[in-house]
C-alpha cells in the first residue's frame, strides 16, 4: 500500500483496498455543519475525484447530531457507488437504520454487522 493509498486525519482513516474504499471512523462524536463538511471534504480530496463503493465502518462513532447527519446524507455521498454501512449490532444499528430510513438515500445503501457481507454488497458496484 503506497501513502496515496492511505489516509489518517483526527477523525478517520481511509483507504482503497480491491477498488473499495474504506472509511473507519475513529472514536468521534460529529456536531455540526462544519465538521461534519470537513470529513467529508478529506474523503473527496483522498479519492482524487474518481467515485468508489464505500465501506463505512460507523462501529467506533460515538455520535451524529441531526445537523452533521443531514450533511453526510446529501454531501456525503457525493463520489460513491454504493454505501455499506458496517456497525455494532444493537445501538448503532438502531441508529443507522433510522439515518437510513429517514433521510433520503441517493446511492444504493445497506447497513451489515459482518464486514464480509458489507464487502460483499459492494463489490457488484467496482
Amino acid at each position: 500500500m503506497t501513502m496515496h493509498d492511505f489516509l489518517e486525519t483526527d477523525y478517520a482513516r481511509m483507504r482503497i483496498d480491491n477498488s473499495i474504499l474504506i472509511f473507519e471512523y475513529k472514536p468521534t462524536q460529529i456536531r455540526g455543519i462544519e465538521l461534519a463538511r470537513r470529513i467529508v471534504s478529506d474523503r473527496l480530496k483522498f479519492q482524487k475525484g474518481r467515485a468508489y463503493p464505500v465501506l463505512c465502518d460507523a462501529r467506533r462513532l460515538l455520535e451524529a447530531d441531526k445537523l452533521a447527519r443531514d450533511i453526510l446524507a446529501y454531501e456525503g455521498t457525493l463520489l460513491t457507488k454504493a454505501i455499506s454501512f458496517l456497525v455494532q449490532p444493537i445501538h448503532n444499528k438502531a441508529r443507522a437504520e433510522f439515518f437510513v430510513q429517514s433521510n433520503t438515500v441517493l446511492v444504493p445503501t445497506a447497513i451489515f454487522t459482518n464486514e464480509e457481507q458489507a464487502i460483499s454488497f459492494l463489490k457488484s458496484y467496482i
